[in-house]
């Protein structure tokens, strides 16, 4: 069954959406965070870097005080953040409440920061996905550290691919969700798909059929898709406007890397690109958040 989560920093859109899901006898399971999100719910103030940790730290309490499931908190990184800087972020966000997930950047540092946290039993989530070799990664990450530590967390670790941002660049978003699905078969462990940047119902209906485990949207996506009659989504053709995108093939798994046997052959496969998980629109949205953020900032 695909959960459903809101990306929104605004506890009234989450009591909102919340009310709606009942309504149609859905429910509205947890909430997505990024440093975007919380700048745009803080717009307009201006405030230090810590009470600016405080604020979002109220905010996801209010967030998890109105949904049931797990409510994602980002580190805030930049492209000299260390993974140590981001690991002693994410174990204090992991402080704040027993549903909280820390998301990470799927970047090196991003990597080395999952190794500590993960081997704390803290539940993480994979942001800015943008290739099925940021996948593979991730998911051979995960059954390294598991077979070397057995961990336990109160959630399976997340993976988010941005679906309408590679959308936004006439590439079909859905393409990495249905590939991510296949290679993640590939491992000994559970993670959970979260479908995330989710702008078309279109987008919406196929993350289901693919049975992704969560999907994230914002609240005017949730307001189109449950203000449909079941016919009307019953009609829905989702390969209509895949048909406007250019496919994503699939990536060729080189399964001798499936031999890994330690994190730190893990890492060397990514510091030599052997595994490349670099990706222009990581970076991107790296520059993104830190620019909203920084608006903030006094």
């Amino acid at each position: 069954m695909t959960r459903f989560i809101l990306d929104s920093g605004d506890p009234e859109e989450f009591k909102e959406i919340s009310l709606l899901a009942k309504e149609k006898g859905s429910e509205l399971w947890g909430g997505t965070t990024n440093p975007s999100l919380i700048a745009k719910k803080l717009e307009g103030q201006k405030v230090s870097a810590n009470e600016a940790i405080l604020k979002q730290k109220e905010i996801i309490l209010e967030l998890a005080s109105i949904v049931p499931g797990a409510v994602s908190a980002e580190v805030y990184a930049d492209m000299t953040t260390t993974g140590e800087q981001m690991a002693e972020q994410g174990r204090e966000i992991a402080t704040w409440h027993e549903r909280v997930v820390v998301k990470l950047p799927t970047t090196i540092e991003g990597f080395k920061a999952r190794t500590l946290l993960r081997r704390e039993g803290i539940p993480t989530n994979n942001t800015l996905v943008f290739s099925q070799e940021q996948i593979f990664a991730i998911c051979l990450h995960e059954e390294i550290l598991q077979r070397e530590n057995q961990i336990e967390s109160k959630y399976p670790p997340f993976i988010s691919p941005f679906v309408g941002r590679l959308d936004d660049l006439h590439f079909d978003g859905m393409d990495l969700v249905e590939n991510g699905m296949t290679i993640k078969k590939m491992f000994n462990v559970e993670m959970w798909m979260l479908e995330a940047s989710v702008r078309l119902i279109e987008d919406f209906k196929r993350g289901i059929e693919l049975h992704s485990e969560l999907i994230t949207a914002p609240a005017k996506t949730y307001k189109e898709w449950f203000g449909l009659t079941q016919n009307e989504r019953d009609a829905i053709h989702p390969q209509d406007h895949e048909e406007t995108l250019n496919s994503i093939p699939t990536w060729e798994t080189p399964l001798a890397l499936l031999t890994t046997q330690s994190i730190e052959e893990f890492m060397q496969l990514l510091e030599s690109g052997t595994l490349n998980i670099n990706h222009p629109l990581t970076d991107k949205g790296i520059l993104r958040f830190n620019a909203d953020w920084a608006a903030i900032l006094a």
